[in-house]
């Protein structure tokens, strides 16, 4: 069948090169993660470099995918409407990806959730982090069995649809509950307004980006399953959950050390911040945590109250 070269190649062509440059960025954050942070624990670093690896696979397959129909195809047009085994590999590991980076920060929001409300909260949003693994598995289940992408408009009510629901109701959910953890902590001091608003800006962007493209993928799945923009979509979202994970984990100097002014115009740098409200101790049922904070010298060193730190806070997925 005859393919619009500008809908196959093109689109294709154009989501290999923004994919490119955020790969770029994800191993140079990758990069300053473990330079900067040699202290975290064992199981993020592994995270982090589970992530970089999945990313590195993402892709050598979508330059396996792009070779297939730019070169070995390119005096066969036929093959052009159809799915090559690399393309949609490709999905599955930029599926597994923002589920891990989903699972994450749920974990993370869990862990600064009182006990009262921390099995319920954290299960009702794993419902749909796993209802997101699961209609995305059937997707490109789905897509191997079908091949053909004029034949790819079958499967998007029970399926692409469906995915891309629940990966945007996911990312709310978890953007939400952070926000209302964080505002619930506030506490009455300036400087904690200040980074915990800052804070929550970087939840809802995050939240607001990953799910546009999530969207965005979808309709143009609908209107032309044929073709591969939303394939050149799908490139871009899974470096945008890989970014999102290292770009939380590499802010927290920065937040840490962030410069604020208060109303008199004054500056002030705000180093640690004890958030230990924001979660229950059991050895303490009865006794209500205060928000404090401290402002040090450059030259201090900066403590880590458990459950408290600034780190814990910046390590909980806000950006």
């Amino acid at each position: 069948m005859a393919v619009d070269i500008h809908d196959t190649f093109g689109a294709g062509f154009i989501g290999g090169m923004v994919t490119a440059i955020l790969y770029g960025i994800t191993t140079l954050q990758t990069y300053l993660y473990y330079v900067y942070y040699p202290s975290d624990p064992n199981s993020v670093k592994v995270l982090v470099a589970f992530i970089w690896v999945l990313d590195t696979l993402h892709v050598s397959f979508m330059c396996h995918a792009l070779y297939y129909y730019l070169v070995t195809s390119f005096d066969d047009p036929n093959n052009l409407g159809t799915g090559v085994w690399s393309l949609f590999t490709s999905l599955a590991l930029n599926l597994c990806m923002a589920v891990l980076v989903q699972t994450y920060f749920t974990f993370r929001i869990s862990y600064l959730t009182r006990s009262n409300i921390r099995w319920w909260l954290t299960s009702f949003i794993m419902l749909f982090v796993i209802a997101h693994f699961a209609f995305g598995l059937e997707t490109v289940i789905l897509m191997f069995i079908k091949k053909e992408f004029s034949a790819l408009s079958q499967i998007t009510l029970y399926a692409a649809t469906p995915f891309a629901v629940t990966a945007v109701l996911s990312d709310v959910f978890i953007a939400v509950s952070l926000c209302i953890l964080l505002h619930g902590n506030r506490g009455s001091y300036v400087e904690t307004h200040a980074l915990v608003h800052t804070l929550m800006v970087y939840a809802i962007n995050r939240c607001l980006l990953t799910s546009a493209v999530a969207v965005a993928e979808v309709i143009a799945f609908a209107i032309s399953p044929g073709s591969l923009w939303f394939i050149a979509i799908d490139f871009v979202i899974g470096k945008l959950y890989a970014n999102s994970l290292l770009a939380s984990l590499n802010s927290r100097s920065a937040l840490r050390g962030h410069n604020h002014t208060h109303d008199d115009g004054t500056s002030f740098r705000v180093n640690t911040i004890n958030l230990t409200g924001l979660q229950s101790s059991s050895d303490s049922a009865g006794t209500q945590s205060k928000m404090t904070t401290s402002t040090v010298s450059p030259r201090a060193r900066v403590k880590s109250i458990p459950g408290g730190d600034i780190d814990e806070i910046a390590n909980s997925g806000e950006v």
